[in-house]
């Protein structure tokens, strides 16, 4: 935490000024506000009608029980007492009878309506602005997701938009409906008896003061609520996503300690915030009770009628209410103020890489790039690559290699243009990529990596991501062209089998003749490819190797290097040595005249045959 947060944390808010401070992030909600501000402005105007019948409700009662002499006496007494008085016809009697429960039901019918029209529009923002949190996260740049942990991600776009909910339905429909209560109340009171009315206004101010005093404290745990949340959200994902590994390692107990240390922690924190806010109502009501007592002795005092006294009493009962959530709306602001603010936080951060405003669409593709002086860093201390000028002709297939760490991906990477170069410019067809939109670059490039990502969906769906509109036809053909379609067949329900999370249910080999089938699918121009056989037994990789050949076939290939039959069909070898490229040539060539293309190749491949995968030239 910062030291301006600290500070902050120091001073206690009084109701005002939470109520400033929530100004700025309510003011940003208006835009997801607008679409629905008709319904919401009639929930206000419901609630506002719903607050004014409070005082209503009390001047109805003081009218029918001023009907009653002395409150007890029979329908016979009250009849003739009509008739010697010259009072009310029996038909006005029975029609102000009559107005209680009609103003209860129509307190009601508004009551049920304000809330339904405010939930309404409450859980249509949650939806707009969770759908506006994930494009913007989609949106990101690649190196987003490495500094961010995905559970917190998760946790930013599920959690915290229900914090901007409450602030939205509760706290804007209390701050019409109550005031509105409170002042109708206040004006039959003063109406009643105005001197009563003055101490009950300095009474019940009292109520204000829990809610000073519990206001930080609703404040830092609702902060550390959040953040507990957003903890276990992460050991979740993980979890679930490294499955494998804590079965392989025996780590289940290692993980459930984690996940129950996290669990208690956020029950801790949500239970000190219950216990925070349920200490307000219990104090508002002793403040309450204090209010009546006060109003029999002043009754007594003073020799007011029954009937007076009563409407004096339903009006201080009806006050109790919004007082109590009036006085709970500085803490429910504060509780969400962190849940706003860090959506907004969010949806402030721009993508490191980003289209021009004037980008162009790549509509046709050669697949001729070409690196100029090209220099990129992940980190400032050190460039992943430096000083790269070296062209890939259309149509030409061309190998990487070099040790680990030599920069091989990041040129992948910087094709793709998941990162821009810190120097340099790469161009496609004799355009600067960053000319063009990246969307419309992505299309023509296909990509086949060792690390197969597969959806939890059918094979149908799994090898159509690579071109969604494409027909059951075309899905079935690429999978015939990578060899996939007999093994398919071969599943319990062909093509709409499911194939598990990351394609668990089927084999690695499998799961990589899915992705080059959606990759024939994709039929793009470029294909990058970092080659899925290092891992696999003869027999896939065979397989493999052969739907590989049709793949490349017609196309630029760009190949990071793990075996030798990639080296040797390769048109131009690009050897690579700490982010630099050292040497180009055919392997003939390479490996009679380079010093290091040979020395790479003797650790891969020497002349009793290919040394284990362990030893293979990976990045």
């Amino acid at each position: 935490m910062s030291s301006t947060s600290k500070t902050k944390n120091k001073k206690r808010p009084g109701f005002l000024k939470t109520i400033k401070q929530g100004v700025g992030p309510m003011r940003k909600l208006l835009p997801y506000l607008r679409p629905y501000r008709r319904r919401f402005i009639l929930g206000l105007a419901l609630g506002g009608a719903f607050g004014a019948t409070s005082g209503l409700l009390a001047l109805v009662l003081q009218q029918v029980l001023a009907l009653v002499p002395g409150g007890t006496a029979s329908r016979t007494a009250i009849l003739k007492h009509v008739s010697e008085t010259n009072g009310p016809r029996i038909d006005s009697v029975i029609w102000l009878c009559a107005a209680i429960p009609l103003v209860m039901i129509v307190r009601s019918l508004f009551s049920y309506f304000n809330g339904v029209l405010l939930s309404q529009v409450g859980l249509k923002v949650i939806s707009d602005i969770r759908e506006h949190l994930f494009r913007h996260v989609m949106r990101q740049s690649l190196d987003y997701f490495h500094k961010n942990k995905s559970g917190d991600l998760i946790s930013r776009v599920y959690n915290d938009p229900r914090m901007a909910q409450m602030a939205l339905s509760t706290v804007s429909a209390d701050l019409v409906t109550q005031p509105i209560a409170i002042l109708s109340s206040v004006g039959v009171l003063i109406y009643l008896d105005w001197k009563f009315a003055i101490i009950s206004l300095c009474v019940f101010p009292i109520c204000l003061l829990p809610v000073i005093y519990f206001g930080k404290r609703v404040k830092k745990s609702g902060g550390n609520e959040e953040d507990s949340a957003s903890g276990m959200m992460v050991i979740l994902q993980e979890s679930f996503a490294g499955i494998r590994v804590i079965k392989a390692l025996a780590r289940e107990v290692y993980q459930r300690k984690l996940f129950r240390e996290t669990n208690l922690q956020q029950v801790r924190q949500s239970i000190g915030i219950q216990k925070t806010i349920q200490a307000v109502s219990p104090l508002v009501e002793v403040v309450a009770a204090l209010g009546a007592g006060v109003t029999i002795f002043y009754v007594w005092f003073e020799g007011i009628s029954a009937a007076t006294f009563m409407a004096m009493l339903t009006c201080l009962f009806t006050l109790y209410d919004p007082v109590k959530k009036l006085s709970m709306i500085h803490m429910v602001i504060q509780r969400s103020l962190g849940g706003m603010t860090r959506i907004f936080q969010m949806l402030e951060e721009e993508p490191t890489v980003s289209d021009k405003p004037d980008a162009v669409a790549v509509t046709e593709c050669r697949g001729a790039i070409r690196f100029e002086n090209v220099s990129f860093a992940y980190r400032k201390d050190k460039k992943a690559v430096k000083n790269l000028s070296f062209e890939f002709e259309a149509g030409k297939y061309y190998a990487l290699v070099g040790a680990s760490g030599a920069g091989k991906s990041t040129i992948l990477s910087l094709i793709l243009r998941f990162y821009d170069p810190a120097k340099g410019r790469i161009t496609l067809d004799g355009r600067d990529l960053r000319d063009v939109t990246q969307a419309s670059l992505r299309e023509h490039i296909g990509v086949v990596t060792q690390d197969t990502f597969l959806f939890h969906d059918t094979i149908l769906n799994n090898i159509r991501y690579g071109r969604l509109d494409a027909t059951d036809e075309e899905v079935t053909a690429a999978a015939k062209l990578a060899y996939a379609n007999n093994f398919i067949l071969e599943q319990a329900k062909g093509y709409d089998t499911v194939v598990g999370d990351k394609g668990c249910n089927i084999s690695g080999g499998q799961q990589q003749r899915l992705a080059i089938a959606r990759a024939l699918l994709k039929n793009a121009p470029i294909l990058l490819l970092d080659e899925a056989t290092s891992a696999l037994d003869s027999e896939s990789e065979q397989m493999i190797q052969a739907a590989l050949e049709r793949l490349v076939q017609g196309r630029t290939v760009i190949a990071i290097a793990h075996r030798l039959s990639t080296i040797l069909k390769a048109d131009k070898i690009l050897v690579m040595e700490n982010g630099e490229l050292v040497e180009v040539g055919s392997h003939q060539e390479l490996l009679s005249e380079s010093t290091v293309y040979r020395r790479l190749y003797n650790i891969q491949f020497n002349q009793a045959g290919e040394q284990p995968a362990e030893l293979a030239m990976v990045d």
